[in-house]
C-alpha cells in the first residue's frame, strides 16, 4: 500500500507536538476521576481519646472543658484533680446524672487507674457526648507524673431548695422576675456559681427572686422545663420564660438580664 507523501509531512507536526506534551511533564500521570476525590474524606476523630497525665493536663488547662471524677465518695476525700466535678460511678444515677452535663464541650474523664472511667466513657459516648478524654492510668499516672491533688471544697449547701412541680409553678406565679439557678451539689460550674447566686439574691431582694434549685431532687421540674446540662439560668417574668442560659455566667451578665426583666 502507498502513502501519499502529502498527508505524511502533514501529520507529523502533531505526532512530535503529542511526544512534547508527555515530555515536560517527564511521565504521563493518571488522571483521577471526579468520583475518587469526592469519596476521600478524612477520618473521625474518635468520641473517646485516651491520653497521658501530661496530655490530660494539657487539656483541662485550656479551660474550655468539665473535668469528672468518677470514683467513689470515700476516695475523692483523699483529694482530686482541681476543679473535678465528682458522680461515683456505681451510684445507680450515674447514667442521669451524666445527661445533665453539657454536651457540647469536652469531658476529662478519669478515676484511680482508668478503668472504670473507660467504662463511663462508654455510657456517656452512648447517650451523645462528641468528645471525651480519658486519663489513662487514672489518678495513679497523674500522681507519678508528678502533679498534684487537691482537697475537695464540697459543702453541705443550706441554700439550695428541693421543690414538687406543683410548688415551683406558684413560685413563678408573681409579677416580679424570678431567676432561678437550676444546680447540682456534684457539679464543678454550680459549686462555683452558688456564692455569685446567693450575692445577687441580697443585692436584688425585693425586686427579684433569686432561687437555686437541686436538680438530682426536683427531678419533675427538672423534666418539665427542659433542663439539660447543669448550671442553667432560667429568668421568668408572669410565670414565663424570658430569658436562659447554660454554664457559667459572670455576675454582670446575670445582673444585666434581670435589670432587663424588670422593664419589661
Amino acid at each position: 500500500m502507498r502513502l501519499n507523501i502529502k498527508t505524511l509531512l502533514f501529520a507529523v507536526p502533531f505526532l512530535i507536538g503529542s511526544c512534547a506534551e508527555a515530555n515536560d511533564n517527564h511521565s504521563v500521570r493518571p488522571r483521577r476521576n471526579r468520583t475518587e476525590i469526592k469519596s476521600a474524606t478524612p477520618a473521625q476523630k474518635p468520641v473517646v481519646q485516651n491520653v497521658s497525665a501530661q496530655k490530660f493536663k494539657e487539656l483541662i488547662e485550656t479551660g474550655n472543658g468539665i473535668i469528672l471524677d468518677v470514683r467513689t465518695p470515700g476516695e475523692t476525700a483523699q483529694g482530686v484533680i482541681a476543679g473535678a466535678s465528682t458522680i461515683n460511678i456505681y451510684d445507680k444515677q450515674f447514667a442521669q446524672k451524666v445527661n445533665l452535663m453539657q454536651k457540647d464541650v469536652p469531658i476529662y474523664l478519669y478515676c484511680l487507674s482508668g478503668s472504670r472511667s473507660v467504662h463511663a466513657a462508654k455510657v456517656m459516648a452512648s447517650i451523645g457526648f462528641k468528645e471525651i478524654y480519658n486519663l489513662k492510668g487514672g489518678v495513679n499516672t497523674w500522681r507519678r507524673a508528678g502533679y498534684k491533688l487537691t482537697r475537695p471544697t464540697a459543702t453541705a449547701d443550706k441554700n439550695i431548695k428541693q421543690l414538687s412541680l406543683a410548688e415551683f409553678g406558684k413560685m413563678l406565679n408573681t409579677k416580679e422576675p424570678v431567676l432561678v439557678d437550676f444546680h447540682t451539689e456534684w457539679c464543678s460550674p454550680c459549686r462555683k456559681m452558688a456564692p455569685i447566686v446567693d450575692e445577687l439574691k441580697k443585692e436584688n431582694d425585693g425586686k427579684v427572686t433569686v432561687l437555686r434549685l437541686d436538680v438530682d431532687k426536683s427531678k419533675e421540674v427538672a423534666k418539665f422545663y427542659g433542663i439539660q446540662g447543669v448550671p442553667v439560668f432560667i429568668i421568668y417574668k408572669n410565670g414565663k420564660e424570658v430569658w436562659r442560659h447554660s454554664g457559667a455566667i459572670p455576675k454582670e451578665t446575670l445582673q444585666t438580664e434581670m435589670d432587663k426583666a424588670l422593664k419589661m
